[in-house]
């Protein structure tokens, strides 16, 4: 019986208009934010939720997530400013982080002097299975810690981009090389 509530549910949400269907995950991300008792602000007519997590050990970051567009937002500052002198070396690295990821985008504001990581995936599947905008947020947050960490060895140790890129694949390869080890 569940399974067939759960279905008619689904066939609901995918059969109204754009603006509902926007606001039916609207409401499943406030429901997933308050539930989880994070520390977050819900700005309901921004259709914004800025939640603070931790984008290294000791150092917190505000986390926006947004809808608009039939797509769910979500993005956080990597670096809030940077040295000018490493500009060149920052848009090295960004270009690098685009072109392995498959989901989201790494950005550099020169106005601004900021570097940002932005995933905006469509809203079909968490408007069908709400439980997905949890791992969405999983996702860009762990996505960011790992481009945190490659800007920060960039900005503090002054490692060219192309190594610091190397180094982060070795390390997700071994990783990835451990956990089939494990599950054979």
């Amino acid at each position: 019986m569940k399974k067939i509530i759960s279905f008619f549910k689904r066939v609901y949400r995918i059969s109204v208009n754009f603006e509902k269907q926007e606001k039916l995950v609207w409401e499943d991300m406030i429901k997933l934010h308050n539930e989880s008792d994070w520390r977050s602000g819900i700005y309901e007519k921004e259709r914004t939720i800025e939640s603070v997590f931790t984008i290294a050990p000791e150092l917190p970051r505000v986390y926006y997530y947004q809808i608009y567009n039939w797509k769910y937002h979500c993005r956080v500052k990597i670096l809030e400013q940077f040295p000018i002198e490493l500009t060149t070396d920052a848009f090295i690295l960004a270009a690098h982080f685009n072109n392995i990821l498959n989901r989201g985008k790494v950005i550099v504001n020169v106005q601004q002097n900021y570097v940002e990581f932005h995933m905006d995936p469509d809203l079909s599947v968490p408007l069908l299975y709400p439980a997905t905008l949890y791992s969405e947020l999983l996702d860009h947050h762990r996505l960011s810690q790992d481009i945190y960490a490659a800007y920060d060895r960039l900005i503090s140790e002054n490692e060219a981009p192309a190594i610091i890129i190397a180094d982060l694949l070795k390390k997700h390869n071994e990783k990835n090389q451990d956990q089939e080890k494990g599950s054979e």
